[in-house]
Parts: structure tokens; C-alpha cells; sequence
């Protein structure tokens, strides 16, 4: 393929115009140019041809403002530079990327996700957020709680005459195959993936700001003093099993939780300000900066700390699954909470790592043809069933 029909084919998916398989196509140069299979050279190498390709990518490409168009550029520039480097390795992609057709007994594919939730009040009352109107959903202890148009939910004070409004707690719940967004009485952005819950009260006392977590999320924590001016604290508990008890007190403000019941670790990513990761089994505790995670696991009473790329922890959240060196299970777990699917396994090999991003708004289908590419798994679909094979 010449350099025309590369930037044909990269104007076409950043419009979103490709065909399927055009689709599936620049995103399999994506990941199959980080499977680990793919290349003898050293890391330094593949990061100087990188910067190399970047650059002239930059120098023939106008990039608008507009988020939309850039965050498009971006996955695609992303795709292409893959691509160029797969031909400096000894070009290993002269093979055919095409799509792989899924055996499956649906009549249609199966669909992603979206802005789903259920919210349960302090007496119990649960309100579908799916199903509820837009305006103003429930009022408590002089709080109106409003669902707006754009798939949030925002708690706002109308009356500060109500006494124990912290006492009041509710929480809001993301089924698999859902996500959600809510503003916090504070001012606090939060972002449920799926099959994730916040508890929380309705309105936060002037000691201190708590709530608890399952799941994942992401936090833009808003800036709140005391009367006296002191920073009221910020904390994130997240108690999903034994030995994988956390705290996360906010020192900063943009971080990104990962606590599911079904992963091994919690994970904790800062992107913006500073965080103090806490594990309550051990009462060990580590400080985050921009750029770093910490992980507890129950094998562990540390809390380890790494540097990370930060972004990729929060791609879900601008609609992408993101891939950096995951393994199988990892990724089909993504998967079947996003697309509400059951994944059983044959022979697949758990600890193949795989690398890459694909958006989270395909069709499951058109996800696991991506995958395919690489060569090194397969699957079929039987109603909401995926077999992953080698």
C-alpha cells in the first residue's frame, strides 16, 4: 500500500467512513504491530522510528481544534505510524490483514453499551436513570437531583435549612453493559464504567468528603474548603475482597480507580495533582504522582507504585478499550462487562499479552475480528456466549 491510499484510507476512518473491514483494518496494524511477536529490534529502536514518523506526520498534517476531529487524528496518525514501523521490521506485514468472519447464531451483532444506571435513594426508592425523563428526578433534605440530556446526573443545594443531609446516602449503580456520569454536591465529576457502583451522601460535612466504590471510575475531584479555609479531604474506599482493601485520600484532583471483583489487583492511576494510596489490610501507603499507579494485590501487603502512560487508563472513558501489554483474560473481562456477554475459554493461552486500542462503540463483533488479526486467538460467538481459542 503507497503512502496515497494510506492517507486515503486515514481520512476515511477519521470521518468515519470506513467499511468494516476498512475499520478493522487500520485497527489491526495497531495491534498487531505491538503483539509481542512481531519484532526482533530493541525498544529503543522501535521508539526512535517512532519519533521519526511522527514527525513527518506532523509536518503533513493540519490538526483542527475541534476535540472530536484531534481525538480521531490521533487513534489514526497512532494506527499509521504502527503500521511504517512493521515495515522497518524486516517488513513482517506484508501478510493480509483481512477480517475474519465470526461463526455465530445471532441475527444481528451484538451491541455496545451505553449511558445506563439505577439510582437508589437514602429510603430505599430505587429510579431507573434509563428510563426516567430528563429535569429534575427526586428532591431530599433540600437537594434536587437532575437527570439532564446529556446522560448526567447533577445533585444541586437549593435549601441549606436541612440538618443531617450527610447523613443521607445514595448510590448509583452501572449494570454490565452500562455507564454513567454524575456530579457530586461538591462540584466532583465521577464516571461509572460498567457494572460499577458509588455510594455516597447527598450532601458532604465540612470534616470530611467519603465515598465507596466498586468497580471503576474516574474522578475530577473539585476543590472544597472548611470555613477556615483548610482543604476539606477527599477519600475513595474501595473494599472489594480480602487483602484488596484500599483507601485513596485526594491530594490532587483527575484519577482513575479500577476495583473489580473479578481482577486481581486494584489499581490506582493519577493524571493530574497527587493521591495517597492506602491499603487497609496492611496499613501500608504510597504517594501517587502524574504518570504513576499503584496496584495492592491480596498476595501483597505493599502497596507497589510504577510509572505508567495515564491516559491509557482512561480511554473507556472517551469510548476506546485500550490494550498496553494485557493479557487475554484481562481483555475478555473488559469485553463481557462492557457488551454483557459470558466468555468461556479452549485452549487459549492466558499469558499472550496483546497491545493496542479499538473503539468501544463497535459491535462486539467487529472487536473481536480486530483481535484476530493478530494471528494468535480466535473466537465464536453463540448467542451472548463467546468461545475464545488459540
Amino acid at each position: 500500500m503507497n503512502n496515497p491510499e494510506v492517507e486515503k484510507l486515514l481520512e476515511k476512518y477519521r470521518d468515519g467512513r470506513c467499511t468494516a473491514q476498512e475499520k478493522a483494518l487500520v485497527e489491526s496494524w495497531h495491534l498487531a504491530a505491538l503483539s509481542e511477536k512481531q519484532s526482533d529490534l530493541k525498544h529503543e529502536d522501535i521508539i526512535e522510528a517512532k519519533n521519526q514518523i511522527w514527525q513527518a506526520i506532523e509536518e503533513r498534517t493540519e490538526i483542527k481544534p475541534a476535540l472530536k476531529r484531534v481525538a480521531w487524528l490521533k487513534v489514526a496518525a497512532a494506527a499509521v505510524v504502527l503500521f511504517f514501523i512493521g515495515f522497518i521490521i524486516n517488513n513482517q506485514f506484508k501478510k493480509q490483514f483481512a477480517s475474519q468472519t465470526l461463526g455465530s447464531n445471532n441475527t444481528e451483532a451484538i451491541k455496545p453499551g451505553s449511558n445506563k444506571a439505577t439510582l437508589t435513594l437514602a429510603d430505599g426508592s430505587k429510579i431507573s436513570l434509563t428510563d426516567a425523563n430528563n429535569g429534575v428526578i427526586a428532591k431530599q433534605a433540600g437537594i434536587n437531583i437532575t437527570k439532564t440530556k446529556n446522560g448526567e446526573l447533577v445533585y444541586s443545594i437549593v435549601s441549606t435549612n436541612s440538618a443531617k443531609k450527610e447523613n443521607l446516602f445514595n448510590t448509583i449503580e452501572t449494570p454490565r453493559g452500562g455507564q454513567y456520569q454524575i456530579n457530586l454536591p461538591d462540584g466532583t465529576k465521577v464516571w461509572l464504567n460498567a457494572e460499577s457502583s458509588l455510594r455516597y451522601p447527598a450532601a458532604f460535612n465540612s470534616e470530611e468528603r467519603r465515598v465507596e466504590l466498586t468497580g471503576e471510575a474516574y474522578f475530577e475531584v473539585a476543590k472544597l474548603n472548611d470555613k477556615k479555609g483548610r482543604r476539606v479531604p477527599f477519600k475513595v474506599n474501595s473494599e472489594v475482597g480480602e487483602g484488596r482493601k484500599q483507601q485513596v485520600e485526594v491530594i490532587g484532583t483527575h484519577f482513575n480507580i479500577n476495583a473489580y471483583k473479578d481482577e486481581p489487583n486494584n489499581k490506582t492511576t493519577l493524571l493530574e495533582g497527587k493521591v495517597r494510596t492506602v491499603n487497609l489490610s496492611s496499613s501500608t501507603s504510597n504517594i501517587l504522582k502524574p504518570g504513576q499507579q499503584s496496584v495492592i494485590a491480596a498476595s501483597t501487603p505493599a502497596v507497589l507504585v510504577r510509572n505508567v502512560d495515564a491516559e491509557d487508563a482512561v480511554t473507556w472513558k472517551d469510548g476506546f478499550f485500550s490494550f498496553n501489554d494485557e493479557n487475554l483474560q484481562t481483555i475478555m473481562n473488559k469485553i463481557s462487562r462492557w457488551y454483557d456477554v459470558e466468555i468461556s475459554y479452549r485452549g487459549a493461552k492466558m499469558d499472550k499479552l496483546f497491545g493496542g486500542r479499538i473503539s468501544r462503540f463497535n459491535s462486539v463483533n467487529e472487536v473481536l475480528e480486530t483481535l484476530q488479526t493478530t494471528g494468535d486467538v480466535h473466537f465464536k460467538i453463540e448467542g451472548r456466549r463467546i468461545l475464545v481459542m488459540p
